[in-house]
């Protein structure tokens, strides 16, 4: 649960951080097109103005402001009329009281003659202040400003805002909700069935895994949690066999009491063994690579060992798949307790060293058959060489290892 907590937590955080930021951007590009449309507005607003003010500033009469007023002012737009000193002529009576604020755009707008905007905030309320200098010869006389209402830029951003919180209130529950419904199905209820699982494999009882965890996810759980059932159970049945040979009375080589055993005479030295036989070959069998264990006294003598106390086999890969599968393997392949490293011999380094020195010269010489042995000084040099590669190989294995137990075949 509290994982599930903390993975909503987090898509719930993420997608707040993201749809702020959008709805930040969102907003302020809505500010600034609507900020643009307001200042077109008020320019073109300031140019009428202008040219309906320009003739009475210039004569200097006292009438006829009022006509412009009423006939460029509306509920959210004012107009305010400026002579050359910056003193205000006429303007819309709900501004007409809070003019004086204004004061620095007209001096700025009379100054560089030209138009002058900015935001203000005019009896509580934010206006879009646009000014136009009013000329003759040349020379400012005057200057006409146009204050449009801005109040709705700001309700259009909480609007934004509000939008922009509902859709955030939606997309989260519908993130929550669909990662809660996927989590629960594709993790926490397989996970269940994994566990019940490994109860049943503990209690000894072999059961296929769930058919519904998901492989890519739960594949190397299932492999570990099967080897490690298999490890038990064949403890199991390793303590049940010795303790019912110790109640019979009978002394009989088990793989506990053979493991026992060499760890009595060599300790916690690692094993490695070298021989010509390799206790598993690959071979291909049409287009199948097929492992195979030959018929050898060598490996029904030597296995058990690497099977109860682990360690390296250093053997000749003479498998026609061997190279395909690897160099260097974990036997047994469901469960390894040991490492198979193959040594590569060429045909010529096999027929010398293998057929020719060993089974046409020494074999014969050590079993005193009735044939003659056979010594070729080039089968001689192939095994000097292939026993060469076997030394590399195992002093390679044996790096950085101390004290090591090597048992030589052959």
């Amino acid at each position: 649960m509290r994982f599930l907590l903390r993975l909503l937590g987090g898509i719930g955080l993420a997608t707040l951080v993201v749809t702020v930021a959008f709805t930040y951007l969102e907003v302020r590009e809505e500010r600034i097109r609507l900020v643009k449309d307001l200042g077109r507005r008020a320019a073109l607003a300031a140019d009428a103005v202008r040219e309906a003010a320009e003739p009475l500033v210039t004569r200097q009469a006292r009438a006829g402001y009022d006509r412009i007023l009423k006939r460029f002012g509306r509920p959210d737009r004012a107009i305010a009329i400026y002579d050359q000193f910056g003193s205000v002529i006429e303007a819309s009576p709900e501004v007409k009281p809070l003019l004086p604020p204004l004061s620095p755009l007209i001096s700025d707008a009379m100054r560089t003659r030209g138009p002058v905007r900015d935001f203000r905030n005019v009896g509580g309320l934010p206006w879009l202040v646009y000014v136009v200098p009013l000329e003759r010869d040349d020379r400012a006389i005057g200057a006409v400003a146009v204050l449009l209402d801005a109040e709705f830029l700001e309700s259009q951003e909480w609007s934004l805002w509000r939008r922009s919180a509902v859709r955030l209130g939606v997309l989260v529950l519908l993130l929550t909700g669909i990662t809660w419904l996927l989590v629960r199905w594709t993790v926490t209820r397989p996970i269940a069935r994994i566990a019940e699982w490994t109860k049943q494999l503990k209690a000894g009882q072999p059961v296929a895994p769930p058919p519904d965890a998901d492989a890519s996810l739960f594949g190397p759980l299932a492999g570990e949690v099967t080897g490690l059932a298999r490890s038990l159970s064949r403890a199991r049945s390793v303590a049940e066999q010795e303790a019912r040979l110790r109640l019979l009375g009978e002394s009989v080589w088990t793989e506990e009491r053979l493991k026992q055993f060499v760890q009595m005479r060599f300790g916690d030295r690692p094993i490695f063994v070298v021989s010509n036989r390799e206790p598993v070959s690959h071979v291909l069998d049409g287009k199948t690579v097929r492992p195979i264990q030959p018929a050898s006294g060598l490996v029904s003598a030597l296995e058990p060992i690497m099977l109860a106390c682990g360690g390296v086999w250093v053997a000749h890969g003479s498998g026609d798949a061997d190279r395909a599968v690897g160099q260097r393997i974990g036997l047994p392949f469901d469960d390894p307790t040991y490492t198979l490293r193959r040594v590569w011999l060429s045909p010529e380094e096999e027929a010398g060293y293998y057929y020719g020195f060993s089974n046409e010269g020494l074999w014969p010489l050590c079993h005193i058959v009735h044939e003659r042995p056979q010594f070729r000084a080039h089968d001689w040099e192939h095994y000097r060489a292939v026993n060469q590669k076997f030394a590399e190989v195992l002093l390679e294995e044996m790096e950085k290892t101390e004290a090591p137990t090597v048992l030589v075949q052959d």
